[in-house]
């Protein structure tokens, strides 16, 4: 279906604020009177505070407060942003200072003072005396016999999620091949451009405080830094100003709670920003995980049994783990269809830095696990690894186990055949191993499912209000907008289309503010265009519905024989009877009936349809050096309805390149002996740039869903998901080594190799 507004690349509402830099980040803002927040963190991995002394950093002259352990409230906490619902299990282990720190990093003291320089000195002065504790890094470590006990949990496991479906004994005793298979994959950082960990806190004379933000979630940290400082919600306002990138890293309370104690206790606004080596250290980065996978297959291709088993490395505090095992389930259960399922997910305390959300929320290390394994049995059986691929997924009609519900449309065998085409699958497949040289090339593919947002384990609420102006403006008022992502700008089309009034007639409110919008879920989950969406379109719909009324009441047509489009009522059979929007609003507000014509809109989505890729890699690598180069990444994605193609086409891209450092070099390294992490910068840590990246070739599939807004579903996450997995059975095909652990080094290519020819 064409429409005016929605299918079309139009430019971004943010676009000439971050192209000039005048959009205003939390850092950029200074409020008067205002002081710098800094935090001392422990040296060590676990330890007891014996004795802390603040008195010299008190003394310093610029010095206006500090704080300890003894001065926070005693209140247990988790800084996952989840609402109450069936899907969360929070497990609140973690206080706003730590007298107990659990991972190098962990904070002790806050400062404020009158700059950074004097804050820095204050640090500095605090003479802390540790007893130092066994520590238990690595997972392996963890789960050890007679390993030290955190948080006083058996095994220092603290969550198993077990899911049980038929009887897979019987399933591999049925089946004619068995495989079984351990993977590993690495904590990774998010590193998004503006470092995780900015916030300014405000208190006011009534008791309330107000934070500004880089958060992916307003209403929920507003929800969990009230519970932390032991205040009622209605005393925390929270305002999101530009956010510069996410990408899960800010979905929940990062250090809210410390700016805004800082700033409560000594009565003045305070500046709490983290430099980067700091975003390292005490926010949260993917979860490392080791999995194992048994599957049965019959001759044909079909299962007969699947068993997933996996530990989640969650670092010091529970954070999300425990719920994200939950949809580390789902994304393993919803792949393919089989008979007989069972999984079992543990959780893992470590004395690591801690782990969280980020971009594909499990999915990246589960479809890595899954589809690594279905190329090998595609070997096996001697079938191509796309028809194994389209055997067993399931499709439209189908009960996604994911959800529960009916999928709703699938595009995922248009995405195979026109990915396949474009990388030349018949032609370069298989093709790496027999020629001759030291630099081999493959082809190989990854497929996924991701989600329309987190339904029904979450609550998905999204809010919206649309008011038309006199002069036939309208202003959108959107409860959790744009977190980098270009959603404030596909909302607008979405508001536009559904109002019949072009696109640049639409004004978003680019900041989040809880006094003010609705509460909403926020910006996770791939959620904003489809939940999001379908808000502001009903928002819409409400407000057109009045304007029609009104037009009906003007031009003397019943309402059913209008229609707005262009930014004006028409008659439907006749078009020389027209007012513009403009015309009617105007009389509306300043004529006998004196009113607004406003949406409000506070609801659920209606469903949660699953989008599908398939990632499709053309690697070559260098078998005297190891060296591992992307050429090629075609990714051909169903998005439903690409609301803004340009927008998608960047979010796919940005989402692949984040997908090749996975595969290839970001690893988070922490030094098993001391707890300490190796490499908590840009130097060392390495992130793909400009000129690391390869063609990418992006084809939107649009198979449009049911019940989303235009037919639109995710995209926000899909692109990282399958691309290690496409990248690692690329490999495959050019040197006939598979590696099970990411990321795939130029060190192991070579000792791989090495042993490959002993």
């Amino acid at each position: 279906m064409s429409y005016s507004v929605v299918g079309h690349s139009l430019p971004r509402v943010d676009a000439r604020e971050k192209v000039s830099g005048s959009a205003l980040y939390t850092g950029d803002m200074v409020l008067p009177h205002m002081l710098v927040g800094k935090v001392l963190r422990s040296p060590y991995a676990h330890a007891k505070v014996i004795r802390i002394d603040t008195s010299k950093a008190k003394q310093l002259p610029g010095v206006k407060l500090v704080l300890t352990y003894e001065d926070t409230p005693k209140i247990l906490w988790n800084s996952a942003g989840f609402p109450p619902s069936p899907g969360a299990i929070l497990v609140e282990d973690q206080y706003i200072l730590t007298n107990t720190p659990l991972y190098v990093g962990d904070g002790i003291a806050a400062v404020a003072a009158v700059d950074e320089e004097t804050a820095t000195q204050a640090l500095e002065l605090i003479e802390v005396e540790y007893e130092v504790l066994p520590a238990v890094v690595s997972m392996e470590q963890a789960l050890a016999e007679g390993a030290p006990r955190l948080h006083d949990a058996e095994n220092n496991t603290y969550g198993h999620t077990p899911v049980v479906i038929g009887d897979v004994e019987a399933g591999f005793a049925e089946a004619d091949y068995v495989f079984e298979d351990t993977y590993q994959v690495p904590k990774v950082n998010q590193v998004s451009m503006e470092p995780c960990g900015v916030s300014m806190a405000a208190p006011d004379m009534d008791g309330r405080v107000t934070i500004w933000t880089s958060t992916q979630m307003p209403h929920l940290v507003r929800r969990i830094t009230a519970h932390a400082l032991g205040l009622k919600i209605g005393q925390v306002r929270i305002i999101k100003p530009s956010v510069g990138g996410a990408f899960g890293s800010r979905l929940g309370v990062v250090n809210e709670p410390i700016s805004a104690l800082l700033a409560m206790k000594v009565g003045q606004p305070v500046m709490l920003k983290y430099s980067r080596e700091e975003a390292f250290l005490a926010t949260e980065s993917r979860h490392p995980m080791t999995m194992t996978l048994k599957t049965g297959m019959k001759k044909d291709g079909t299962f007969t049994a699947r068993q997933f088993t996996s530990y989640i490395d969650g670092g010091a505090y529970a954070t999300h783990t425990p719920s994200l095992a939950g949809p580390v389930a789902g994304w393993f259960l919803a792949m393919y269809k089989s008979p007989n399922i069972k999984v079992d997910n543990y959780s893992v305390y470590t004395n690591a830095t801690q782990c969280g959300a980020f971009r594909g929320y499990g999915n990246p290390q589960v479809v890595f696990a899954v589809e690594s394994q279905m190329d090998d049995i595609a070997e096996k059986l001697g079938i191509d690894p796309l028809e194994l691929r389209l055997k067993n997924h399931p499709c439209a009609g189908e009960v996604w186990m994911w959800s529960g519900w009916a999928i709703e449309s699938c595009g995922l065998e248009e995405s195979i055949a026109s990915g396949a085409k474009a990388i030349g699958w018949t032609e370069k497949r298989n093709n790496g191993r027999i020629s001759q040289g030291v630099k081999k090339r493959g082809v190989g593919m990854g497929y996924m499912m991701h989600v329309s947002g987190a339904r029904p384990m979450l609550h998905e609420t999204s809010a919206a209000i649309i008011k038309i102006n006199e002069d036939g403006s309208a202003n959108l008022n959107f409860s959790n907008s744009d977190v980098g992502t270009g959603s404030a700008t596909s909302l607008s089309q979405i508001a536009a289309e559904e109002l019949g009034i072009p696109f640049n007639e639409v004004m978003i409110s680019k900041m989040s503010d809880t006094d003010v919008n609705g509460f909403d879920i926020g910006s996770h989950a791939s959620r904003q265009i489809y939940s999001g969406g379908n808000a502001v379109k009903k928002a819409a719909t409400m407000a057109k519905e009045q304007l029609l009324v009104m037009a009906a009441e003007l031009l003397d047509i019943p309402v059913e024989g209008l229609e707005v489009k262009e930014g004006r009522v028409w008659a439907r059979d006749d078009s020389s009877k027209s007012l513009s929007v403009a015309e009617i609003s105007h009389a509306a507000h300043f004529g006998s009936h004196g009113h607004q014509f406003i949406g409000a809109v506070s609801e659920e989505p209606p469903g949660n349809p699953p989008v599908y890729a398939a990632q499709f890699a053309e690697v070559e690598v260098d078998t005297e050096t190891g060296i591992i180069e992307v050429i090629r990444v075609v990714a051909a994605h169903d998005v439903g309805t690409a609301v803004n193609p340009a927008s998608v086409e960047g979010q796919i891209q940005g989402a692949v390149q984040q997908g090749i450092g996975y595969a290839l070099t970001e690893d988070y390294r922490i030094d098993l002996g001391t707890g300490k992490p190796l490499n908590s910068n840009l130097s060392d840590y390495k992130i793909l740039t400009s000129v690391d990246m390869p063609q990418i070739e992006t084809i939107l599939v649009q198979a449009a869903s049911e019940t989303g807004p235009f037919g639109a579903k995710s995209v926000g996450e899909s692109g990282l998901v399958a691309t290690a997995a496409a990248i690692a059975n690329a490999v495959y095909d050019a040197i006939g080594i598979r590696f099970k652990e990411l990321p795939m080094t130029p060190e192991r290519v070579l000792t791989a190799l090495q042993n490959k020819d002993q």
